[in-house]
């Protein structure tokens, strides 16, 4: 640090020359000396001089003020130049001490830095360490799952290759065979042929002596060639025989490919069930109604929306209402299930995401499948499809899901036929109305000798299932055969006019295919349920303006509804006791709604237009409380 001060042995010179002086001074009259004497600043200046300890404590935090410079002064004024001096040797002092403090206080502020730094180094380098060990274990894995997948996608197409060509290899050997069972066939007639000719040759040769040397050549001939004949039969016949082991051995390897196929379907329907518990072993869709007529015009203004989303499983209702200064409100309810269809799909699109609980039932598991929601909400739509359907039309795109399951039914134990699985499929078509099981199948006027109908009572067979005794069980023997059961059943089912439908189910109808498999070839067996049900109308009494019959049966739907709930609700809570029994329908669907091994999905279909909002409110709310519900691990059935 540079300064304008003389260096400190300049300062001392100056002093001794100031000392030397005073031997050529005289005192004054007064005995005193005229010299001026060191002041106490000075004698402290001279104990701690320039050169005073570093160890100061530091405890007062000097303020520097400006240097202070030597005044212009006369040459004998050798006191005020020393107090001069003196001051500048003070300022320089104090700037030392100063200086010395913020440099140590520098040099453990560095040593801590230093430290800091070094620390965070090695956590640097830990880091990076463990940074690169996971990075090098997500590659291995990626290799890993990409070498297993190519392996997979590799034995599948050998497996594919192979089955292909030995089936193109057998049916060439197969055509071989019979060419040359036919060339064998054709050599043989013709050598009977010259054998006759040959025998009625030698029975002339006694009548034709003058022509015996040339029918003696001839007949050589026709020997020689004969025996060339039965050399070429002899070496066919090795030939065949030889192609008929190769045809056995390649049986063999299509009989062990035939057993590796039926293990393999095995594998799929453990992964297909397995799938099928991922996604949840009761599930709730979501259906609204297309719209009808005036309704396509007001499409803008209706209460349901659809937010948008990848999975297509959200909704959300506005319910617009009216307080008491005259304001109109609006409060929106989202909801969220596991599929949500608006008005533009198609049966098409609805029985896509249902065909898997349909395989279930095929592999050996109860099914059940139900339309919730109010009358007019679309549930016989969704389950049966159109009223009224002409034979031309049994294909077409408006059927709904009791006639597309069958069939999809009936397409897959064609395919698992060539793989052994023989099936048997007998349905039931039941309606409960007014808390009164009733046969949809039976013919109008069985009846008792009492003149009573028969009575129908639930029960449970030997194999677990849930029967009804005294039921029509018809034989489905075709996908055809359903499009009967539910005309039939549609002519037998109760409806009557309500305030919410011209034409409104009054009972809950039941569709129930049973499904029994046997594998001849492993002795395997299945059995498995399928429930389809289309449940009365939901809406509440107040809605539906009903008294006399149509009240006692309002009554009755509503607590049989209420009922279901009370069976979700113990079902969601995990209670010990489930009260199935306090009405017919739930005790009917017991199997397929609380059994451990049952798949259950339920349809809440909604109505768009706006004076449906306050049904459509309550019926996803219910439905809500339904999609909570878990009820275990599925358990494939094997028929006794």
């Amino acid at each position: 640090m540079q300064s304008n001060l003389a260096p400190a042995g300049s300062i001392k010179r100056r002093r001794i020359d100031v000392s030397a002086d005073t031997q050529n001074y005289s005192p004054s009259k007064g005995g005193a000396s005229a010299f001026p004497q060191p002041s106490e600043a000075h004698a402290a200046l001279m104990a701690g001089g320039l050169g005073g300890s570093d160890d100061s404590d530091g405890s007062e935090d000097e303020e520097l003020g400006p240097r202070p410079t030597m005044q212009p002064r006369s040459e004998n004024d050798i006191q005020g130049r020393l107090r001069d001096l003196e001051k500048i040797a003070i300022y320089m002092a104090q700037k030392t001490r100063t200086t010395k403090k913020a440099k140590k206080q520098l040099r453990v502020e560095l040593d801590e830095n230093s430290t800091h730094v070094a620390q965070l180094e090695l956590e640097k380098g830990v880091l990076a360490t463990k940074l690169d060990t996971a990075e090098k274990q997500v590659h291995k894995l990626q290799s890993e799952k990409r070498q297993c997948e190519d392996e997979l996608e590799e034995t599948q197409r050998k497996h594919k290759s192979q089955m292909s060509q030995m089936h193109d290899d057998q049916q060439r050997l197969q055509k071989d065979v019979a060419g040359l069972r036919d060339e064998l066939e054709e050599t043989r007639t013709n050598l009977k042929s010259k054998r006759s000719e040959c025998t009625r040759l030698e029975s002339t040769v006694s009548k034709q002596a003058s022509d015996q040397i040339e029918l003696e050549s001839s007949c050589r001939g026709l020997r020689a060639k004969v025996e060339q004949l039965e050399d070429v039969v002899n070496e066919r016949e090795i030939r065949i025989a030889e192609l008929e082991e190769d045809v056995a051995t390649r049986s063999h390897t299509i009989e062990e490919l035939e057993a590796k196929l039926r293990k393999e379907e095995t594998m799929r329907r453990n992964l297909h069930n397995t799938i099928q518990e991922l996604k949840g072993n009761i599930r709730v869709f979501c259906r609204v109604r297309p719209l009808l007529g005036e309704e396509k015009d007001a499409a803008a203004a209706l209460p349901i929306s659809f937010p948008s989303c990848e999975d297509n499983n959200q909704i959300e209702l506005t319910q617009t209402s009216e307080n008491a200064l005259g304001r109109t409100t609006s409060k929106a309810f989202p909801f969220k299930f596991d599929r949500v269809f608006s008005t533009e799909s198609t049966q098409d699109i609805v029985f896509d995401e249902v065909s898997q609980l349909i395989q279930s039932a095929l592999d050996g598991y109860p099914v059940c499948i139900f339309a919730y929601g109010q009358t007019g909400s679309g549930k016989t739509h969704t389950m049966q499809g159109p009223d009224t359907i002409s034979a031309d039309e049994k294909d077409a795109q408006v059927l709904g899901i009791i006639p597309r399951a069958v069939k999809q039914i009936y397409q897959n134990t064609s395919k698992l036929a060539e793989r052994g699985w023989e099936y048997s499929l007998e349905g039931q078509f039941l309606e409960i109305y007014n808390e009164t099981i009733q046969d949809l199948l039976a013919p109008a006027a069985r009846a008792t000798t009492t003149g009573k109908h028969t009575k129908l009572d639930i029960y449970q067979d030997s194999e677990g299932h849930t029967r009804v005794k005294n039921v029509t069980t018809v034989s489905v023997d075709s996908a055809e055969r359903v499009h009967w059961l539910l005309a039939r059943a549609a002519e037998n089912r109760t409806v009557a006019a309500t305030n919410c439908n011209e034409r409104s189910s009054r009972s809950h109808s039941v569709f129930t295919l049973y499904l029994q498999g046997t594998n001849t070839l492993t002795g395997e067996s299945s059995s498995g349920v399928l429930n389809l049900i289309d449940l009365a109308g939901s809406e509440r009494l107040s809605s539906s303006g009903s008294s006399g019959d149509r009240l006692k049966e309002t009554q009755a739907i509503n607590k049989s509804l209420a009922c279901l709930g009370d069976v979700i609700a113990a079902l969601a809570k995990g209670n010990r006791h489930i009260p199935y029994r306090n009405s017919k329908l739930t005790h009917l669907l017991q199997e397929s709604l609380g059994a451990g091994n049952s798949k259950t999905l339920m349809f809440v279909c909604v109505n768009p237009s706006p004076l449906s909002a306050q049904e459509s409110l309550c019926s996803l709310q219910f439905a809500t409380k339904v999609n909570s519900c878990q009820i275990g691990t599925a358990r494939r059935q094997a028929a006794s």
